[in-house]
């Protein structure tokens, strides 16, 4: 085996090691509750707490690592947003088994559609007893859930102008998910919680079963340009998109690649390679989710070897100081409704493809930080507030405003929902200045009350 230090060698050469090797056999990337129970779980955790312990960013074998990557790399509502994130989890998982010794080990998944909660293993203990602990917000994500992605009709893979493609639906509640756990999952740094990969690895199975399902749903094929090119990861650290076409290539394999059905949804009978999803009870306000499902008992984290290094522990995320507020604007804060007049935008030179609703000027206050929540956004037809699921634009949270936030140049984000599909389904003939836009609140006990995200302004272009 090779040793770490040639292992980054190879890495910053961009040249595959042995871990990485396209032809290496493929193992099972497991649900987390028979992982929990496999002889890699507790090499896992060790794996992890080495990471933690390891201070220099600089290197891929520490955990401070794969969040920079995360941070400067990551395309977040544009195209690639999964075939990025199927190689950059493959790198990472190729650096768990150097550093546990591991060749078997593949990072689970978590199957919140089957379990909204989070694993046990993941909220027990503390920083310094469990690696696996992360401060968090949310116990559980069902209401982050969405299906349409897996709607049959749903057949194309790659954005366009619209949003109504499988990779642009799958980001859609990936956001929700990462808005309600909190914490550093509702940040850029998401990665520095062990949630996130598994978190991600759900998503890249849920994927290798949409391809795999058939029924005219299409994927680029090998050899369309769509995989020409490289993912860009560090300094050094590349991918050719190419490999990125299917896990099999990377070394796993998915046993279950059934796709989630909403229970009750029309159809009756289930068709091949779906599964029924039991709807979430909506919460009371302030109360926990009930979710009617018998959670198996903690695994134990392994305990720490006597000679076990500290781990470099983060602190728990703490509140920013509040971002500047806006000269104009909104607020959105514990109101679990709320209505925006539209307006057309000011700036002639922003002629965008499609008909798009802009929410300028946007920031998080210190609390609003943390997660735990997220708003979805509805066209409001007629000044009644009404939140129409055929009206749905989209949503916001603290995590999209993080990632639009790190990319701007005044520390300010700028959303843009394109709703032209929308507007000409249920706006046809109607006076853009008389529609409006619905913030509801979705949120798990435990968000923050109060203020928590300033919009400059709302503005329809197109």
């Amino acid at each position: 085996m090779l040793s770490r230090r040639e292992i980054i060698g190879l890495l910053a050469a961009g040249i595959a090691a042995p871990a990485f090797a396209l032809d290496a056999p493929t193992q099972p990337r497991l649900p987390w509750a028979a992982f929990r129970r496999g002889p890699d779980y507790p090499r896992l955790v060790e794996a992890v707490r080495r990471m933690k312990a390891n201070r220099d960013e600089s290197d891929p074998a520490s955990w401070s690592f794969w969040p920079l990557v995360h941070m400067h790399h990551c395309p977040h509502g544009k195209p690639y947003f999964l075939a990025w994130h199927r190689g950059y989890l493959h790198l990472f998982e190729a650096t768990l088994r150097e550093v546990s010794g591991s060749q078997t080990l593949r990072v689970p998944y978590w199957d919140y559609f089957s379990d909204p909660r989070l694993p046990a293993e993941f909220t027990s203990g503390n920083s310094a007893t469990n690696p696996l602990f992360e401060p968090r917000i949310g116990g559980e994500v069902g209401q982050a859930l969405g299906f349409a992605a897996f709607a049959p009709e749903l057949i194309g893979f790659q954005r366009t102008a619209g949003a109504d493609c499988f990779e642009a639906q799958v980001e859609a509640f990936h956001n929700k998910v990462h808005n309600l756990v909190g914490g550093r999952m509702a940040s850029m740094l998401s990665p520095s919680d062990m949630i996130f990969w598994v978190h991600h690895a759900n998503v890249d199975r849920l994927w290798s079963g949409w391809s795999a399902a058939g029924e005219g749903r299409t994927m680029p094929a090998a050899g369309d340009a769509y995989w020409g090119g490289r993912f860009d990861y560090a300094d050094g650290m590349g991918l050719d998109r190419a490999v990125a076409i299917d896990g099999a290539g990377l070394g796993y394999r998915y046993p279950d690649l059934r796709l989630p059905v909403r229970e009750g949804a029309a159809g009756g009978a289930i068709r091949s390679g779906e599964v029924r999803v039991p709807r979430p009870p909506v919460p009371a306000r302030g109360a926990p989710t009930a979710v009617p499902v018998e959670a198996p008992p903690p695994v134990a984290v392994p305990p720490p070897p006597a000679d076990a290094a500290p781990m470099a522990m983060a602190p728990p995320p703490a509140a920013a100081a509040p971002a500047p507020v806006p000269y104009r604007g909104i607020w959105l804060g514990s109101a679990l409704y709320q209505r925006e007049p539209l307006r057309r935008t000011r700036d002639a030179a922003y002629v965008p493809d499609e008909v798009t609703i802009v929410l300028d000027q946007v920031s998080l206050s210190g609390a609003g930080q943390l997660g735990g929540y997220y708003y979805d956004l509805y066209l409001d037809l007629d000044g009644e507030g009404r939140t129409l699921p055929e009206c749905l634009l989209g949503s916001i949270g603290p995590f999209q405003i993080s990632a639009a936030r790190h990319h701007s140049e005044d520390g300010m984000a700028r959303i843009e929902l394109p709703v032209g599909e929308v507007i000409r389904r249920e706006a046809q003939g109607l006076d853009l200045a008389d529609l409006g836009v619905v913030f509801r609140r979705v949120e798990v006990a435990g968000a923050a009350v109060g203020e928590t995200i300033a919009i400059g302004s709302i503005e329809v272009a197109g």
